[in-house]
Formats: structure tokens, sequence, C-alpha cells
């Protein structure tokens, strides 16, 4: 595989940013991260999320409509895209946040605003266990647990399972990142980039017994 388009996806606390930076570095490609500390809603959200999910999941929707526009452009151009988010991640959050009546108006809003987008060559996502992503959370980012929703991450971490459980719209490659220090060690980086070398079909699985 010569993927032109990748995207890294992962639950919150995953690595999925840390290892987008990683692989655009290694590939020179343009790097596109969601940067959800920009979202001006998202510290609202966390203290109230019944009152700023529909403002937080908006906003994270006009910069993913940004984002394809820069992506099919990118492409077009023959270079090649890394970004750590899918445009359809919202199908991921907004059951979560968002009631009936918002959901219908978000989805509504999406496809006033969205464009048409290409899939990914390929898409690897990070999968975690939700214990650990607390653990890699609260060592890069001391005390933000507490800023969580009872009971927010592990409903993110579900629904991510059942998402990409089911997911069909592009090659999927899950990496067992709970084993694989992808951003960090050499070594696993190396394996990763092995395993999207040799990948063929729409689905693979990589873990550390595989080295």
């Amino acid at each position: 595989m010569n993927p032109r388009y990748i995207v890294v996806e992962g639950a919150i606390g995953s690595g999925k940013t840390a290892l987008s930076r990683r692989l655009a570095e290694h590939f020179s490609a343009l790097l596109l991260s969601e940067n959800p500390d920009h979202n001006p809603f998202l510290m609202k959200f966390y203290s109230n999320v019944s009152n700023n999910g529909l403002a937080a999941e908006l906003f994270f929707l006009t910069r993913r409509a940004e984002s394809v526009n820069i992506i099919e452009e990118q492409c077009a151009q023959g270079g090649m895209v890394v970004a750590d988010f899918l445009p359809e991640k919202d199908r991921i959050f907004t059951p979560i946040v968002l009631n009936d009546d918002e959901q219908q108006l978000f989805a509504d809003m999406k496809q006033r605003i969205l464009p048409q987008y290409a899939e990914p060559d390929v898409v690897i996502y990070l999968q975690t266990a939700v214990e650990n992503n607390r653990k890699r959370l609260q060592k890069r980012h001391e005390g933000i647990i507490s800023l969580f929703p009872e009971g927010y991450l592990g409903r993110v971490h579900d629904e991510y399972s059942h998402f990409f459980h089911l997911y069909q719209s592009a090659p999927l490659l899950t990496v067992n990142a709970d084993e694989l220090d992808l951003a960090d060690n050499d070594d696993h980086f190396q394996l990763l980039l092995r395993a999207l070398e040799d990948f063929q079909g729409t689905r693979s699985y990589l873990n550390l017994s595989e080295k």
C-alpha cells in the first residue's frame, strides 16, 4: 500500500495525535489535527454537558468541513495528508452528548455544512483499554481526568469500539496500542510502517506478537 491520505483514530488518550505527528514527519506529509483545545465550548461542555454539547459539536463540524477542503486540495496537488480524525467522527460523539432533538438538528446542519469528501486510503485505529487511556491522559495532563463527566471516558471508549467494529468505509488497520508505543518506540514504529506497506484487502490487525 502507498497511501496518500492516512487517518489515525482512537478514543481520548489513545495517542492518535502523537502518532499522526510522527507519521506526518516520516512521510513529509501535511498534518491535520483536530486540536480540541481550540474549541471554545469544550470546557463549558465538560462542566455542563446538557447545555453545551451542541455548541461543541457544531464547532468541531465547521472545522472538519474546512479540513475536508484542505485534504482535497492537498491530494489534488499530489501531496500527502495525515489526519488525527475522521470527518464523520461525530457519529461516535453525538449519541453521547446530544439528545434526540439536538441530534436531528446536528444532522441537518451537517448535511448543509460538510461537503462531499474522499475516504482515506487507510484508517489506523488505535485500540486501547479505557483504563490505559486514563493513565496516559493523567500522565500528559495532570488533573484532567477530574474535568470529564462521570462515565464519559468509558462511554467514548465503547462508542469507538462499536463504530470501528462496523466500519467499512475505508481499509482499516486496527492496532493494539496497549502493547505498542508507536510514537516513541522506533522498533514499534517500524513495525507499523511494515504493516502499512504489506496491507492488502480491507481489514488487518497489528499487535506486538507480530514483531
